[in-house]
């Protein structure tokens, strides 16, 4: 292999062997975000939150195959392998939209609370959790029946939902309120609250270790939590605005998305360290693993589409992530322009020369 030198940040670069494989980059729809496989149809379904449909894309091929209609603002998405079942949460419709797998038909549509932005499901609870943010509350779905039997209070934001079926254990990140509330899954009881960093927005579970791994996006970190003393234990740096995250099948790696940088950083679960990040879209959210193959995808908001990566780690590698200054420290700003709020006016920045100003670039989710 090529010695490869790229970019994963304003302040740190990596120096190594090319370490993955691009396998595609596949146009879906507007602001794509939650992925799930379907392993034995060689499918994937991608929630296309700006385009208020779900695309179908076949594995093989590499191409969308289908678009199926949603509520408004599908966020994430789920597959259940037991029933064939796809769950979307359209946040803008206040409902999970069902669909069938094997014949792309939507089955029906089940009421949530107020903008449902994530959702699980444990196949041995028989369960589907949906976390509605502006609800500050959490449902419950019977997998089977469709029924909810349950809606539970959490706090403002509410939205990714990890479970430990080891010990009966719920957690619903809150991405306003910075925490996390953890719930017994039998009786739906709060039996712990955690504080965390700004932004909140994905957790992983790995239980044969006790321990949830949780992003804080707008601090840029991800907390390890251990769930028998519900303590945060330790705070892990990765790359710029990250927002999705998964546990690799092997339990052995994290998948962070970092929508600042466009890459998709790899960490260590026993090591908690960086061991590379992979280029992928503009501002990736949405990843999983493909059980098949061991592929990552990425759902890319930024440039509407699917990245299908292969990591070729086999474990740490030996060259460390190097830190570097930013080029950019010390420099004059480069000119440009916005459109004026109030009164629809492009004003360029050389308009607040010498004077303290705030750019706020809010996320499209």
């Amino acid at each position: 292999m090529e010695e490869a030198v790229f970019p994963v940040g304003a302040a740190c670069r990596i120096d190594a062997r090319t370490p993955w494989r691009q396998i595609a980059e596949i146009p879906v729809g507007l602001d794509p975000e939650g992925i799930a496989v379907d392993v034995a149809r060689r499918r994937a379904f991608v929630a296309c939150s700006r385009s208020d449909f779900v695309s179908v894309v076949d594995l093989e091929e590499h191409a969308v195959i289908a678009e199926i209609a949603t509520g408004a603002e599908p966020i994430d998405i789920g597959l259940d392998e037991e029933t064939g079942r796809v769950f979307t949460a359209d946040a803008h419709s206040d409902q999970v939209t069902i669909i069938d797998s094997a014949t792309l038909a939507v089955e029906t549509v089940i009421p949530v609370g107020g903008y449902p932005s994530g959702l699980t499901h444990v196949p041995e609870f028989r369960r589907l959790y949906v976390g509605n943010s502006l609800g500050s509350t959490m449902s419950v779905i019977d997998l089977d029946t469709l029924e909810t039997v349950a809606t539970v209070d959490a706090e403002p934001g509410a939205g990714a939902i990890g479970v430990d079926p080891t010990r009966k254990l719920v957690v619903c990140v809150n991405f306003v309120a910075a925490s996390a509330n953890l719930y017994d899954a039998d009786s739906f009881e709060e039996v712990g609250r955690l504080e965390l960093g700004t932004g909140t927005c994905a957790i992983g579970i790995v239980p044969e270790r006790g321990e949830a791994f949780i992003v804080n996006s707008i601090a840029g970190t991800v907390s390890r939590v251990d769930l028998d003393s519900y303590e945060i234990v330790e705070e892990i740096r990765t790359g710029q605005a990250p927002v999705g995250l998964t546990i690799a099948p092997a339990h052995d790696r994290i998948y962070v998305t970092n929508r600042g940088a466009g890459s998709l950083s790899v960490i260590g679960v026993a090591d908690r360290t960086e061991w590379t990040q992979i280029p992928v879209g503009n501002g990736p959210g949405g990843v999983v693993v493909d059980p098949h193959d061991g592929r990552v995808l990425v759902a890319n908001a930024g440039s509407q589409t699917l990245s299908i990566v292969e990591d070729l780690l086999a474990a740490r590698p030996p060259v460390p992530v190097i830190e570097e200054p930013s080029p950019w420290i010390g420099k004059r700003i480069p000119e440009f322009a916005l459109e004026d709020y109030w009164t629809g006016e492009r004003r360029t920045n050389r308009n607040w020369a010498e004077k303290k100003y705030i750019l706020n670039f809010f996320a499209s989710w």
